[in-house]
């Protein structure tokens, strides 16, 4: 259990993709107006179905997920009988998972991370992906592409190269596409099913597929995150979050 709950965290952060489809220039776009609605709230709270599948695992678990905007998210995985296994903190410099099957925990640096994955990783990524946004946000300076459907945001970090598929018509990004080179590691992001949040559209369904090499070999992970429940909250949120001394740090 502890490497399916190690890599649904881990997912988050890797930011990679395929190719781009094909698509037409969509001359005299203005990269500035095309943005997506700033998500408003100050809590949020998720009930939360989330499955794993790769070539060794084929697991699911329920999550509460609680968000403080621009502070904290906090996480708890009970795969069965009510029982939690695992929970997490991600606050703005780090972001720590607490094992509680193999009594132990690992604490993340973002600083660390974007040195490993030479990409910019920070509490601001994470929480635009959970909530539906744009890994990157667009500065105005982006390129923009047009399909039949879609406005793409062509972005560039390093050798990583991000599209960004907003469905014209909703102003919802409903894809990302992301890929490293000259690794074959690449990320596939989709959303779908949004609910209205007040000022913003949080997607109730979530899709990411990694492909990856390890051990010179092409291997595939996915995940499937379907938000049973999603609420603003207007009362202040607990985030209960201690590590018992007895754990080991891995």
């Amino acid at each position: 259990m502890n490497k399916q709950l190690l890599s649904i965290f881990v997912l988050f952060l890797a930011v990679f993709s395929c190719t781009p489809r094909n698509v037409i220039t969509d001359t005299g776009l203005d990269a500035s107006t095309v943005n997506l609605p700033a998500a408003d709230f100050k809590y949020l709270n998720t009930k939360t179905k989330i499955k794993y599948k790769d070539a060794d695992y084929d697991v699911s678990t329920t999550a509460s997920i609680r968000i403080k905007k621009d502070s904290v998210i906090w996480m708890s995985l009970t795969p069965v009988l009510g029982i939690e296994a695992a929970r997490a903190m991600i606050t703005q410099d780090s972001m720590v998972l607490l094992n509680r099957l193999q009594k132990e925990y690992i604490v993340y640096k973002f600083q660390n991370l974007s040195e490993k994955y030479n990409f910019n990783i920070n509490y601001d990524l994470i929480q635009s992906m959970i909530l539906g946004g744009m890994p990157i946000e667009n500065d105005g300076t982006d390129e923009i592409v047009g399909s039949k459907d879609h406005f793409i945001v062509k972005q560039q970090n390093g050798p990583f190269s991000i599209d960004n598929f907003i469905n014209k018509k909703r102003m919802q990004l409903e894809r990302v596409q992301m890929s490293e080179k000259p690794s074959r590691n690449s990320l596939t992001l989709e959303y779908d099913n949004f609910k209205s949040m007040r000022a913003f559209f949080l997607p109730l369904s979530s899709f990411v597929s990694l492909n990856y090499i390890e051990d010179d070999q092409l291997k595939n992970a996915e995940i499937d995150i379907k938000h049973g429940k999603a609420e603003i909250s207007e009362q202040t949120l607990s985030f209960p979050f201690n590590i018992p001394s007895r754990y080991e740090r891995r």
